[in-house]
């Protein structure tokens, strides 16, 4: 693309439904989580988060599949 193409291209923010207070209420949960870690602790919500997103976590143990 030329300068002059890019002349007529308008930038725009993208569209979001978060709202103010969504915003808030996720920045303090995150304050609250490095919080946690900090003092050498997990956050309830984050137990078993990393072995999950590396693979390492042990898959449930399957007794029986039925198919109804």
């Amino acid at each position: 693309m030329t300068d002059r193409e890019d002349e007529d291209l308008i930038v725009v923010p993208l569209p979001t439904s978060e709202t103010q207070a969504e915003h808030d209420r996720i920045r303090q949960s995150n304050d609250r989580d490095q919080q946690l870690e900090r003092e050498g602790r997990v956050p309830p919500h984050n137990l078993g988060y990393d072995e999950a997103a590396d693979g390492s976590a042990h898959p449930a143990k399957i007794d029986r599949v039925v198919d109804e």
